[in-house]
């Protein structure tokens, strides 16, 4: 979660409505901490700083566009700004730039790339193994059983099945072997697709789940 906090200054003679519309905008931007658009009025009015629950994988990106628009939408009600974000603990006063926003964060692309790097080393493993039943088992020629078992291996699921046919039994593999060696690695793709999901989950419903275990918010 990425500290961040913004403080407003707010003209006093500014209109009821403005104020509840800014608290509204806010609201979505504070999760954990008191979120009543009576709260946020008050802090508006008392020009503190608020502290918003900022995730870059999550809201970051509609926090990015709010603050796009804000003078848009505020250019008339003498309603100015300040950024800061999390130093070291202490607040420092920054600008939207400085916040090095992304939309996702640098460990998930890391996995990502891990993930298809892994992928991409069965696959090729497995070309060998398409080929050679290919050949034996049809006859084909060398170029015929080298271009099919190149797209077979880029099949998920059939390209191992294939590899798994032709190691029991051309190569008088055991079954339990090589149905590890060849399906046991889609394991590991299979949890990091359903953290994806999760994480996605946690995006778009994180708010109401904390907001649900936690009464004093309803």
């Amino acid at each position: 979660m990425k500290k961040v906090a913004i403080r407003f200054s707010i003209d006093e003679h500014v209109e009821f409505d403005t104020l509840q519309n800014l608290a509204q905008h806010m609201q979505r931007f504070i999760i954990e901490g008191d979120y009543k658009t009576t709260t946020i009025m008050v802090q508006l009015t008392a020009n503190e700083r608020i502290e918003l629950d900022i995730g870059m994988e999550e809201n970051m990106p509609e926090f990015t566009e709010f603050i796009e628009e804000f003078d848009e939408e505020f250019d008339e009600e003498n309603i100015e700004y300040e950024l800061y974000k999390s130093v070291n603990g202490d607040w420092d006063k920054c600008e939207l730039d400085d916040l090095e926003l992304s939309r996702v964060p640098g460990w998930i692309t890391n996995l990502v790339g891990v993930n298809i790097l892994w992928y991409g080393v069965m696959t090729f493993l497995q070309f060998f193994f398409i080929y050679e039943w290919y050949s034996e088992t049809y006859e084909w020629g060398g170029i015929v059983s080298t271009v099919a078992a190149f797209f077979t291996a880029l099949v998920p699921i059939f390209g191992s099945l294939v590899a798994y046919w032709s190691v029991t039994e051309l190569s008088d593999w055991e079954s339990y072997k090589a149905f590890w060696a060849f399906f046991g690695y889609y394991l590991p793709l299979i949890s990091f697709f359903l953290y994806l999901g999760w994480l996605l989950l946690k995006a778009f419903y994180g708010d109401r789940w904390y907001r649900f275990w936690h009464s004093e918010f309803n």
